[in-house]
């Protein structure tokens, strides 16, 4: 792939058409606004405000990232108490603690990098090999347990992908790069599995290939790793009545090329893109872009709820990335993260999502 097709990827989705749309998504789909909760769940107590809040703005439904289940026993009744639908969000992928305990489970890059010991771009990216039995089983292991809850509406699949063989745009200048092409040293995986399956498959090493970030087999096979775990994950979800979501790159397009993720062919219940303009160097407005195009490619088979990085959006602003994601078809927000809006933000968004 050339530079210009990178520096296009990397700097925003492909634009749509600019039609307005005065509601939310298809009418058959209930809106729903999210709000990822990050903090010690382990006492609901604190949380109790906290949640009356959400639900008072417009927020129906709640990401909890923690997987103790005593914890969860406690928090998920406090959220449907006061209206909430109870989540789980869990790191899938990466796994620094999984990673620790068997080392020979990290990613390996194409300089023979592991992430078990040398990760990219900061020291928490310790990635796990998406094709390797014990890597499965182990995330078969952790779903079942919280499929298993009471209560608990979805698990959300976070990190579900390889790591970043480029960087979003404004990353570049605070790492130090110019990521133009894909660098050895960035792309995943390479790993002894990996390669012996692709040899199977195709009777070629990735390694001998003339140009593997060029090669579509080679891709398409990265691209099928994460979605067979990602399918096989969402039969464990559903067998208990249970669904399965998950946070994605803000675009089929963007996603495919930036972290391997093929999210159009996931049979989850739902998909939550990070359109977080601010980190392709867009305009609030470039919401609404990377909206239309998720929602056309997945053709009303599964609602996506727009993401929205709270950081770098001012209350008014957050306003603004509301209306874009409904005119962009999505059937709702999800807030990153329940702890980062301001009163002003709260008050904007009560205004806008409850209008």
């Amino acid at each position: 792939m050339n530079r210009k097709d990178f520096l296009r990827l990397a700097g925003g989705a492909a634009a749509a058409s600019a039609i307005p749309r005065p509601m939310w998504a298809n009418p058959q789909t209930p809106q729903k606004n999210w709000v990822w909760v990050r903090g010690d769940l382990h006492d609901v107590e604190p949380w109790k405000a906290d949640i009356a809040r959400w639900r008072a703005s417009g927020i129906h439904a709640a990401l909890f990232e923690i997987e103790d289940a005593e914890a969860l026993s406690r928090i998920i009744p406090a959220a449907r108490a006061e209206g909430i639908e109870p989540h789980v969000w869990i790191h899938t992928m990466m796994q620094r603690g999984a990673i620790e305990q068997n080392p020979e489970w990290g990613a390996v890059n194409r300089s023979g990098d592991s992430t078990a010991t040398d990760p990219p771009y900061v020291e928490y990216y310790r990635f796990m090999c998406p094709t390797r039995e014990p890597v499965r089983r182990y995330l078969v292991d952790r779903v079942e347990r919280l499929a298993a809850l009471d209560g608990l509406a979805s698990v959300q699949l976070d990190y579900i992908r390889v790591p970043d063989v480029i960087l979003p745009r404004q990353l570049w200048e605070q790492y130090g790069l110019v990521q133009d092409r894909e660098h050895p040293e960035f792309d995943y995986c390479y790993c002894d599995v990996c390669r012996a399956r692709f040899r199977e498959q195709t009777g070629d090493d990735p390694l001998d290939l003339p140009d593997p970030p060029a090669d579509e087999r080679w891709l398409q096979f990265r691209y099928d790793a994460i979605t067979a775990i990602v399918n096989e994950l969402a039969d464990v979800a559903h067998g208990a009545d249970k669904q399965l979501t998950a946070a994605v790159f803000p675009t089929p397009t963007i996603a495919k090329q930036l972290v391997r993720q093929d999210w159009l062919n996931w049979n989850v219940d739902a998909v939550l893109p990070m359109l977080y303009q601010s980190f392709y160097l867009e305009p609030v407005d470039w919401i609404e872009e990377g909206a239309r195009e998720g929602v056309t490619a997945l053709a009303g088979r599964i609602p996506l709820y727009a993401g929205l990085y709270v950081p770098e959006l001012t209350p008014a602003e957050l306003a603004q990335a509301v209306e874009a994601a409904r005119a962009g078809g999505a059937a709702g927000i999800s807030l990153f993260e329940s702890r980062t809006p301001t009163d002003a933000h709260w008050r904007e968004l009560a205004a806008v999502l409850n209008a």
